[in-house]
């Protein structure tokens, strides 16, 4: 079951998400250093998220579509906020960017539902269910959010690789990081 749940949080935390997407696009601003407390808060929400949901599972699995609704309308406005913050930026204003602070990164976990559902799906198919000591318990909420801030971490690299091409087609690139998170918030509204 360990290998089950080491598949399917590599593959919820590398594919494109707003974590992701804000990482690459505070790398390509700001650099790795510019863009680590922001990836630190992803981290710190990814724990505290998963602690919350091993706390409250039995709870949160039966108000499950209510609680997801409630987070669905809050960030869908903050992912609209974040495309538009994306597509105003300016290159000139990289520096005194505040959009990529610990405190977004953290927040942005408790309004992401990607983040929830896989979250709260991960410790409820493959924690709660086994009969294991509360020190494994917690050795797999940990394992959640290091798999977790590593798909950021590794959109910032990448991020840093395709820095020169983006930067050469930066209307583009905004249009299109614009377009990738109104698209995923509609996406999850419509869910």
């Amino acid at each position: 079951m360990f290998i089950s749940f080491v598949f399917y949080t590599f593959f919820m935390s590398y594919t494109p998400g707003p974590n992701n997407l804000l990482a690459l696009d505070g790398a390509l601003k700001l650099g790795l250093k510019g863009t680590a407390k922001f990836l630190i808060g992803i981290g710190l929400g990814f724990l505290t998220l998963s602690m919350l949901c091993l706390l409250f599972s039995e709870y949160m699995a039966a108000y499950f579509s209510s609680f997801i609704f409630v987070i669905k309308i809050v960030g869908f406005i903050y992912l609209l906020y974040l495309a538009y913050s994306v597509f105003k930026h300016n290159a000139k204003d990289a520096q005194q960017s505040n959009t990529y602070r610990m405190r977004d990164g953290l927040l942005l976990q408790y309004m992401n539902p990607k983040t929830i559902v896989y979250v709260l799906t991960a410790i409820v198919t493959y924690v709660t269910t086994q009969n294991i000591s509360f020190l494994a318990t917690l050795s797999y909420t940990i394992i959640i959010a290091l798999i977790g801030v590593s798909g950021a971490v590794a959109w910032a690299v990448m991020g840093l690789c395709f820095k020169k091409l983006l930067l050469k087609y930066e209307f583009i690139y905004k249009v299109s990081m614009s377009a990738c998170l109104v698209v995923l918030a509609f996406m999850m509204i419509l869910e």
